[in-house]
């Protein structure tokens, strides 16, 4: 699981670190931690970093860019990663539904169970993201894919490739279907439309994809 803790003040940066590991390591969680100290300085990282995170601690009050306008830009962006305000600014709570906030985290009051409880809520949506498919049919052959497999669609004479990797190849499957109604489903799970005739995943839009995948 990949997470991101954002904020200036490095006491309470390290101290939302080490709860945390300590709840992977009780609830047997792989995470990965990685730290910024400001907003600007988290939306300096590419939108492929950006898109792989799965959760985002966020404080408000940081010099430069607040954490809402930071979370609203991430949302701009397609960065659909569950983000968690973690701040000492109650004023807040509201606005945090305008950017699809998981949780808001009040420093020093928020008790650890409640912590604990918005962290394991974070892992499950996770799970669910990360094991979700797309069911795709094509003249009785049918085709249940990981979303988190696909490299990208392309749509050519009304015939619609998916790219994807399976086991430790990449494979392709032909369907006729609108490539707006698979944008449709796709919808805020990482996948950017590029021209018309592409769908690609976010992950994968920094990376030159060789002619051998295609």
């Amino acid at each position: 699981m990949q997470i991101l803790i954002c904020d200036d003040d490095t006491l309470y940066m390290a101290q939302c670190q080490s709860q945390l590991q300590k709840l992977a390591v009780k609830h047997k969680v792989e995470t990965e931690v990685q730290l910024t100290g400001s907003g600007r300085q988290l939306l300096f990282l590419s939108d492929n970093k950006l898109a792989k995170l799965d959760l985002i601690y966020l404080d408000h009050h940081m010099p430069g860019m607040s954490g809402m306008e930071t979370a609203r830009e991430l949302r701009e962006r397609g960065i659909w990663a569950d983000i968690v305000f973690y701040t000492i600014d109650e004023s807040q709570v509201l606005n945090a539904f305008d950017v699809e906030a998981l949780h808001f985290i009040v420093k020093n009051k928020t008790s650890d169970e409640k912590f604990e409880q918005i962290f394991l809520k974070a892992v499950e949506r996770s799970r669910r993201r990360n094991i979700e498919v797309i069911s795709l049919s094509c003249v009785g052959d049918h085709k249940n894919i990981p979303i988190r497999d696909i490299m990208y669609f392309e749509v050519m004479n009304r015939i619609v490739t998916v790219h994807f990797n399976e086991g430790n190849k990449r494979t392709l499957f032909e369907f006729y279907s609108p490539l707006s109604k698979i944008e449709e489903f796709l919808f805020g799970k990482g996948f950017l439309r590029i021209h018309n005739s592409y769908l690609v995943a976010e992950k994968y839009v920094n990376k030159k994809i060789s002619k051998e995948s295609r």
